[in-house]
């Protein structure tokens, strides 16, 4: 076995001891279930050829992470035995009849690193974020590839229309007390990898939200961060305790999504606010915001 990389972007806190154990129970457990397999070390992912796929470890190891390493193997296979949902025979089969998938639409809030090897059908937003239509496969979370949306003869709009509705109904969003972290901004938690998709509708979920919006944050698949927008330095210190709790959230996962906050309105495109993937804050909110934003802090 080739030795891990010693400083691993996708599992940071693992030493290389560590990793190299873990990336040696996904070789033994793949190659068990599947036999031939190519493994990346580097990008942290594994291609099965019997199931033409590709495997991100990132999630799995964050949820490796937080248990006993004697439990490993357990949950590596767990995760690894879904791929069978996800086999080329199995997804044509599901996603070829439109009208009884409708039900298991769903859409979701994802980062860049869910989009590759595939064509997914998605909408873009800001700073590297993407709302993705997907198949609930009894709790895992499919893209839809392209290739199976062309086939339905349905309009794109009216599609992500029908997974949007389906997420409103069937994922709701619980606001999490987080009595420990400082500042005054709400954590919004659900149970499935799609509450995301609540960001595109989110005045249903925070109704006192004045027409200054929100900063929101989707740190990972089951959590958002927001917190109201206003022009004062109470507002300053509250969106930078969310953004520096969003971004540890992100660290630990499971489910990671993206560090980055976006602005969010009611009736307006979403906005980009400030950039946190590079590993330094870069504030990119559009220009009136910013203006507004440091006068109001300059009257304080």
């Amino acid at each position: 076995m080739s030795a891990p990389p010693v400083s691993c972007p996708w599992a940071p806190w693992w030493s290389p001891e560590q990793l190299r154990d873990f990336l040696s129970h996904v070789k033994s457990v793949v190659q068990a279930r599947f036999g031939k397999f190519t493994i990346d070390e580097a990008d942290g992912t594994v291609t099965v050829e019997e199931m033409d796929c590709v495997l991100g470890l990132s999630n799995l190891a964050q949820t490796c992470r937080v248990a006993e390493p004697g439990e490993w193997r357990l949950i590596i296979y767990n995760h690894v035995a879904r791929l069978d949902d996800f086999s080329p025979v199995h997804l044509a089969e599901r996603l070829a009849d439109y009208e009884q998938l409708q039900p298991d639409l769903r859409v979701r809030v994802v980062g860049e690193q869910h989009l590759s090897y595939i064509d997914p059908v998605c909408n873009p937003l800001p700073l590297g974020l993407a709302t993705c239509l997907c198949v609930d496969l009894d709790g895992a979370s499919c893209p839809v590839d392209r290739s199976y949306f062309e086939t339905w003869g349905v309009e794109h709009t009216e599609v992500m229309a029908v997974a949007l509705a389906n997420t409103l109904m069937a994922e709701p969003l619980t606001a999490s007390e987080e009595n420990e972290l400082p500042g005054n901004f709400q954590i919004l938690t659900g149970d499935t990898l799609f509450v995301s998709g609540h960001l595109l509708d989110l005045a249903r979920s925070v109704p006192d939200v004045g027409p200054l919006g929100a900063v929101v944050t989707v740190p990972a698949a089951q959590t958002m961060m927001v917190c109201p927008v206003g022009f004062d330095e109470q507002f300053v210190e509250n969106s930078a305790s969310m953004l520096a709790a969003s971004y540890v959230r992100f660290l630990t996962g499971p489910n990671s999504v993206s560090p980055n906050a976006l602005w969010w309105r009611p009736d307006h495109p979403i906005d980009g606010f400030a950039r946190l993937d590079s590993q330094t804050f870069e504030f990119v909110a559009p220009e009136p915001l910013r203006s507004q934003l440091w006068a109001g802090c300059r009257r304080d």
